[in-house]
């Protein structure tokens, strides 16, 4: 699976030390082909953290950049899957036979995109998704178009989860399932250790406490 797909990913300068892990995770797993933009923001925002003004902008110029990638899809051909990702997750090189098994679960079901589940809910977690490029990605590209249009004109006390809020208001408009959680390590929880293919840091103050539970995970594989 790994080899015919296209990781998308965004970061900011406050970022850098995440992504650096990030994409690093992905080297080790034998990931090259990523794009990965860095929007410069360092002297558009002062305050950064969850819900600040950067935090916004993070959310949704990550959306736009998911787009711009999408819309290019006919000159991607060659690509399966598109994997979008935050650049606080982390690839885990001890699980990568299992991005096979991941891979027979994705086509048995007749889904267009996986999300990560968020918790125990229905909700989905929009920090990674995995979108088959098939015959549907053209509304997968007009949903996401959509996301960003509502972001641009939703007050932000109404979207307290950024992107997350608006793509869970919307996703009955998609055909969508869910990646099952022994292939996520959610925070501190680990549902799966012979299966879990990735580490979403969540519930952290700063990047630096991000980086701490990172740590933790890794120590556990």
């Amino acid at each position: 699976m790994l080899d015919k797909s296209l990781f998308i990913c965004y970061s900011t300068p406050n970022y850098s030390e995440l992504a650096n892990l990030c994409l690093e995770s992905l080297h080790d797993i034998n990931v090259n082909n990523i794009n990965h933009m860095t929007d410069d923001t360092t002297n558009l925002f002062k305050n950064t953290g969850f819900q600040t003004d950067l935090w916004y902008h993070c959310v949704r110029n990550k959306i736009n950049h998911l787009i711009n990638v999408l819309k290019k899809n006919d000159s991607l051909n060659n690509i399966k899957y598109f994997i979008f990702t935050d650049c606080d997750i982390i690839y885990i090189k001890k699980n990568i036979n299992e991005w096979y098994n991941l891979e027979n679960y994705i086509q048995k079901e007749s889904k267009d995109i996986h999300f990560m589940r968020e918790n125990s809910s229905n909700d989905v977690n929009s920090g990674f998704f995995i979108i088959k490029n098939n015959n549907n990605i053209t509304n997968i590209i007009n949903f996401f178009v959509e996301v960003l249009q509502t972001i641009d004109t939703t007050e932000k006390i109404k979207m307290p989860l950024g992107d997350q809020s608006i793509i869970n208001n919307l996703k009955s408009k998609i055909n969508y399932g869910f990646i099952p959680n022994d292939y996520v390590v959610f925070g501190t929880n680990i549902y799966n250790r012979n299966k879990s293919l990735f580490h979403h840091a969540i519930a952290c103050r700063d990047v630096y406490d991000k980086i701490i539970q990172i740590n933790n995970i890794k120590s556990a594989f």
